[in-house]
């Protein structure tokens, strides 16, 4: 049930109890010494009850209506219970609903109500047992709706700061994807520029050797067609996630899955403990897919060592008919977090190995490893791909 339609039930509940018992009473056993008339009684009734209705709105005439009428009603000899209990729920509304400074008027009012009539009753001889507690319970019940209303404030101020931190959160995710593919750009047009060069040469050659070497001419064609193939599909690629890199791209020898041993051996003197298994027929791959398959375990070899410490690295490579498999695994302690969330590369860990992986049409799975403690890092690449 909705908030609004729950408070509203339990209003109507609450204030027709009030009336209605008010009224029963007056006409059933009217007290002694009743003045006005149980009519007169009964119109005071709904002065003190109907308008709690609006409490929350109206918080601090309601307090002051309510109260002016079960005085009244108190005054004509009325002798009900139900107006104590109807100034109760009005007095919480102050506390609770009431914006300064006029929330204070509830107080103001007890404090009144002690000096005028309650102190003249003790100097005349009242148990002090009977008047003193109402203090207590009047200013309890104020400063327990003025809590309320502090704590409902803090919870709104709460969840605005929990709203905001995930709009950032997004933005910063949307950010992180947006520099990582303009890097993964820059990259594939250094890629993209290698093989024009070399379509270039090799047609020169082809030129010159096509009436005198017509089996180089020939060699030279074909390597322009491999150069040629492999170079639109990154062109495709880059078409597809190219963004302004900035002035400052350079145009730079790009790691293979070749220098993979030479990385390994980087972390072994770092003091990485790392066991590097290549599976399956070694070949040559396009540009972009080595520049991939490295990254993603400099990557992942480079948290392990941020966040497992010194704890052994295995790192297989598997090449197989139609996929190249990436698996990099630490032995770190099962509660050891790896938020995988950047390092002084300037990447964007997770977020860096998922868009490369995904350029290519290829899954990556991270998480700990069940049962086994550490963490896993696995990539699966087709090594035949619909360019993007």
């Amino acid at each position: 049930m909705p908030r609004a339609r729950l408070q509203l039930l339990v209003d109507v509940v609450v204030v027709l109890t009030l009336a209605v018992t008010a009224v029963v009473q007056l006409w059933v056993s009217p007290p002694a010494g009743l003045v006005g008339g149980t009519e007169v009684h009964a119109v005071l009734a709904a002065a003190f009850t109907l308008p709690l209705f609006v409490r929350r709105r109206f918080a601090v005439a309601v307090f002051v209506a309510v109260v002016a009428s079960a005085w009244l009603q108190f005054e004509l000899g009325g002798g009900l219970g139900q107006p104590f209990f109807a100034v109760i729920i009005a007095l919480y509304a102050v506390g609770a609903h009431g914006s300064r400074p006029f929330t204070f008027v509830g107080p103001a009012a007890v404090i009144l109500q002690a000096i005028l009539t309650d102190i003249p009753r003790l100097r005349e001889g009242a148990p002090w047992d009977e008047v003193v507690p109402a203090w207590f319970i009047l200013f309890g019940v104020w400063g327990f709706g003025r809590w309320m209303r502090l704590r409902a404030r803090a919870a709104v101020v709460l969840t605005e700061l929990a709203e905001e931190a995930e709009r950032s959160r997004h933005e910063q995710a949307a950010r992180a994807v947006a520099e990582e593919r303009a890097r993964i750009a820059r990259e594939l047009h250094d890629l993209v520029a290698h093989s024009m060069g070399v379509i270039v040469i090799q047609a020169q050659g082809a030129q010159r050797a096509l009436d005198t070497s017509p089996d180089q001419a020939r060699e030279a064609l074909s390597s322009i067609e491999t150069a040629g193939r492999s170079g639109m599909a990154e062109m495709r690629r880059l078409l597809g996630l190219l963004t302004d890199g900035g002035a400052d791209a350079r145009t730079v020898p790009q790691p293979t899955l070749q220098e993979i041993p030479d990385l390994v051996a980087r972390l072994r003197a770092a003091g990485m403990p790392v066991d590097l298994r290549v599976e399956g027929a070694v070949r040559a791959l396009p540009a972009g897919l080595e520049l991939t398959g490295y990254r993603i375990v400099q990557e992942a070899t480079t948290n392990a060592l941020k966040y497992a410490g010194r704890a052994p690295v295995d790192v297989r490579l598997r090449y197989e008919p139609d996929w190249l498999d990436i698996e990099v695994t630490d032995q770190g302690p099962t509660d050891s977090v790896h938020p995988i969330n950047g390092h002084d590369s300037g990447s964007h860990g997770l977020t860096g190995m998922r868009e490369r992986v995904s350029l290519y049409g290829g899954t990556l799975e991270t998480g700990p490893q069940t049962g086994a403690g550490g963490f896993s890092v696995h990539a699966r690449i087709p090594l035949e791909w619909e360019p993007a």
